[in-house]
This record gives C-alpha cells, structure tokens and sequence, in this order.
C-alpha cells in the first residue's frame, strides 16, 4: 500500500493543523465534555468542510472563521455506521489509548477520508 501524501492532501494537512491549533480550547472542552458526560472514552472529531450528517456539530467554520467545521462523535457511533468496521475496534481502541495525549480526528474531504491524532497541547 502506498502511504505517500500527494500536495493536495499535504495542503489539506496543513490548513487542518492550524484550525487545530487555534481551536484547541474548544476541541479540548467538546472531548472533555464526552468523556465526562459518560458518553465514551473514545471521542473522536470529525473535521469537515461541507455538511455531514453523521455527527453533531460543535464547530461552524463561518463562525470561527476556520477552514473547517468539527463535529463531536466517538467511536461507539462509529463502529455503529460502520465508518469503523468491528473487527478493527479493537487496534483502534489500542491505537487511541497510546495516543492518549492526542486529539482522533476524523477528517472527512472529498480528496480524503483518514483518522489522525493531533497533539492536544
């Protein structure tokens, strides 16, 4: 399998990192609230920059004047709509617990659909 990023997602990676950067706080209080609402200990958001139906919006990029929206979900809902498939629940939980200091995104573009995890500090 190829891993190698064309420019188009490079770019795309770039403009994510500092909606990140500049949202911190609020990213931070949306997985905050997940975990402690009792809701999942997988939180996971999901960057877009067009309308999505699968996950509650948390962040309006026309509001914050980000190049993307973010919406809250976790990974139960995930596996749910088979965005996550079952037999990969496991390594993900795996995977999202040695990143534990990290933000799991989702980032959902028509040029790309990838989970990254993003330092929260």
């Amino acid at each position: 399998m190829d891993n190698t990023i064309n420019p188009n997602e490079q770019e795309l990676l770039q403009s994510l990192d500092g909606d990140i950067k500049m949202l911190k706080k609020e990213l931070n209080e949306t997985v905050k609230a997940i975990v402690d609402g009792g809701y999942s200990k997988f939180p996971i958001l999901l960057a877009h920059e067009e309308e999505i139906a699968i996950a509650q919006k948390v962040i309006d990029k026309k509001e914050y004047q980000t190049s993307f929206s973010f919406s809250a979900s976790t990974m139960e809902e995930l596996v749910a709509r088979k965005i996550i498939l079952d037999e990969k629940k496991s390594a993900f939980e795996k995977q999202f617990e040695a990143q534990s200091d990290s933000f799991c995104i989702l980032l959902v573009h028509k040029e790309s659909m990838k989970f990254i995890f993003s330092k929260k500090n």
